[in-house]
Parts: structure tokens; C-alpha cells; sequence
């Protein structure tokens, strides 16, 4: 199976310490991704034990963006915050779920991590890092 989802420079917001966790959380995903073929109890605690780090990396990468937003005062903070906490939350129900999980679910999941993170990164991402890199340069 190949890796769906992979960094592209086009991706990058110009903040280095952004742009590596961005990179981080990608590997991550891809750790989850090459526990797709495993069944039974290995993957199960494997797959949570991923999921748990994806997460807890997750959390991190959150509020550094959002201290980074809320210095320069970047006006969409609060609803960036909201993308953020929605995309928490299904991490943990997942979490909560990944014992009870069918085939095909964990690619789904794999899939909906991919998507949402690049369509992040390159929308709502790019949109703060422009905004402060637009007030910097002044």
C-alpha cells in the first residue's frame, strides 16, 4: 500500500517550527497507515497506541499555531480554534472506538486524517500565515 498522503513544499506557511510539525504529523499519520494490514489484538493496541501519540502530537502542534495566531493577532483565531477542537474530537472517537473496528475502517480513518490535514494546511493554514506574514513585512 503507498502512502496517500505526503509534504509538498507548495504546503509550507514560511514558519520553519510550524512546517516540521506539520511534517511530523504526517509521518504519524503514515505510522497509522502501515498498520492497516495488521488484525486482532496487535493491532488494536497498536493502532490506539498511534492514534493516542497523533493525538497527543496533535494537541501540541494546535496550540503552538494558536499562541502563534493570537501574538500577531490574527482575526479568524477563534474559528481556526474551532477546526482545531472539531478535529481533536474525532481523533478521540476513534480512540474509542479502534477495538470494534471493521475492515476497511482503519483506511477510511487513514484517508479522513490525509484529507483533512493537507486541506488544512493548505487553506486554512496558509490563510493565518499570510495574514502575519503580511503584517511582519511591513
Amino acid at each position: 500500500m503507498i502512502n496517500l498522503f505526503s509534504w509538498d513544499d507548495a504546503l509550507a506557511t514560511g514558519f520553519d517550527d510550524v512546517d516540521l510539525q506539520h511534517k511530523k504529523l504526517l509521518l504519524i499519520i503514515d505510522d497509522v497507515r502501515k498498520l492497516l494490514d495488521e488484525t486482532g489484538k496487535d493491532y488494536a493496541l497498536r493502532m490506539a497506541k498511534d492514534l493516542k501519540r497523533l493525538t497527543d502530537y496533535t494537541a501540541y502542534h494546535f496550540a503552538e499555531e494558536e499562541s502563534l495566531m493570537k501574538a500577531r493577532g490574527f482575526p479568524g483565531l477563534e474559528d481556526h480554534k474551532k477546526e482545531h477542537a472539531a478535529f481533536v474530537e474525532r481523533l478521540r472517537a476513534e480512540i474509542a472506538t479502534v477495538g470494534e473496528a471493521k475492515p476497511g475502517d482503519g483506511f477510511q480513518f487513514y484517508r479522513f486524517l490525509g484529507t483533512w490535514l493537507l486541506n488544512h494546511i493548505a487553506k486554512s493554514d496558509q490563510a493565518w500565515a499570510a495574514y502575519i506574514r503580511g503584517k511582519t513585512e511591513v
